[in-house]
């Protein structure tokens, strides 16, 4: 598994990561990007997890944000 970290609280929405990546990102009610399933939040941080088949999806999402507030690790 491959873990996502997402400062959720400082995007800006501009849906990138929900094209690129729909099936582990939203828009909010506020208009701004969510992980789709959330395991834990601390502070500003959601915390999530995705397949490996999904990895090359996974960092095209995390290299498509303007404001660098995704990482993808594993």
């Amino acid at each position: 598994m491959l873990h996502i970290i997402h400062k959720h609280r400082e995007c800006i929405g501009c849906d990138l990561c929900c094209e690129v990546a729909p099936d582990y990102w939203h828009m909010n009610d506020e208009g701004l990007a969510q992980l789709r399933y959330v395991l834990r939040v601390k502070d500003n941080l959601q915390f999530g997890e995705g397949w490996e088949d999904d990895a090359e999806t996974l960092r095209r999402a995390e290299k498509s944000c303007p404001v660098n507030i995704i990482r993808i690790e594993g």
